[in-house]
């Protein structure tokens, strides 16, 4: 009778013991190795954090979640609702495996510059997602004498400065350049001229009131919020100087390059300026053979990508490696080298 009942519960034992192996074999995704011995995550379940819900990240997220679903039968792959600068602490904290960020931002939160205050060292970059948001300095033309930023602190122009919240990207870049240029808000404080915290949209309604001179933030190309600013106010770009340009993008881990003329019905010429790609990110401990497919899925459904935003047109496969300072995870390194576009 006791034996009976002790072979009944080690059958049941078993049983739990086996059921529960195949739960977490679920949740980690199933692995197949293939002829090189890279494990194929079919059935993968993860999640990657974007931007606020509604917004186009939040659309460029989506795109490459759903070609990670394409590439990996059967995964489950959820998007959910985050930001450029909270983005990182959640990926290298664990909280979520994957995440969307400027690689300017994911490199400041890697080596703990501001706005973190301290570094978060887990994160590592899987590719480029949008390859470039440039920042773009304007004023309101002809409200504004100057052309560039160069005379305005040379004559210590009071200007009214919008700029975006602190501690965001588009603000941090914008102070960065005027301290490049020896300048602090409060100097243009004193000079007479104001700094104000402001969206893009309010902004543009305060320069079409001849209530803001001057304004810069780090967007896309065209901006969709400068073109409809452009069909109300006559606007034009101001010039940084080139060496601000390259000492700024190597203190924030940015690129220089050039907007090209036309971008905008005001834009006459190229403009120089810095650029910062928008990438995927990784925990550092995520497995090597999982970035791996990641990465492979995200290149080989860049046709998809161009069909989910527009955004997504300038993706290619001579970019898409270019992820900025933050080190590439070792299992995107190795689908990179793979398909010849890493040394």
């Amino acid at each position: 009778m006791c034996r009976g009942r002790n072979n009944l519960l080690f059958f049941m034992l078993i049983v739990s013991l086996f059921f529960l192996a195949a739960c977490g074999s679920r949740d980690q995704g199933t692995a197949t190795a293939n002829s090189d011995g890279v494990t194929s995550n079919e059935g993968l379940h993860t999640t990657i954090v974007g931007g606020r819900t509604g917004g186009a990240w939040s659309v460029f997220t989506e795109g490459i979640a759903e070609s990670i679903r394409r590439e990996n039968e059967g995964s489950i792959v959820t998007v959910e609702p985050g930001g450029i600068v909270e983005n990182p602490v959640s990926v290298s904290s664990s909280k979520t495996p994957y995440g969307l960020s400027y690689a300017m931002t994911a490199y400041a939160a890697y080596s703990g510059n501001e706005p973190y205050d301290r570094a978060f060292p887990n994160i590592r970059a899987i590719s480029v997602v949008i390859p470039a948001n440039y920042y773009q300095l304007l004023a309101s033309d002809p409200g504004m004498k100057y052309e560039s930023l160069d005379e305005i602190v040379e004559n210590h122009a009071p200007i009214r400065l919008a700029v975006d919240q602190e501690g965001s990207a588009g603000e941090i870049i914008t102070r960065t350049i005027l301290k490049e240029y020896g300048v602090t808000y409060k100097d243009i404080q004193s000079w007479g001229g104001s700094v104000d915290h402001l969206s893009g949209s309010k902004t543009f309604e305060l320069m079409a009131d001849n209530r803001i001179d001057a304004t810069g933030d780090a967007v896309s190309v065209p901006s969709g919020d400068i073109v409809k600013a452009a069909s109300l106010n006559d606007l034009k770009f101001l010039s940084i100087n080139r060496d601000v340009i390259r000492a700024v993008s190597e203190k924030l881990g940015m690129q220089a390059g050039v907007i090209k003329s036309g971008s905008y019905s005001f834009q006459k010429h190229g403009v120089h300026t810095l650029y910062t790609p928008a990438i995927l990110i990784v925990n550092n401990d995520v497995p090597k053979e999982q970035v791996y497919q990641v990465t492979k899925a995200i290149y080989q459904n860049l046709d998809y990508l161009r069909t989910v935003h527009n955004e997504f047109e300038n993706l290619t496969d001579k970019n898409i490696a270019e992820v900025g300072k933050v080190p590439l995870h070792p299992g995107a390194k190795k689908f990179f080298k793979e398909v010849g576009l890493l040394d």
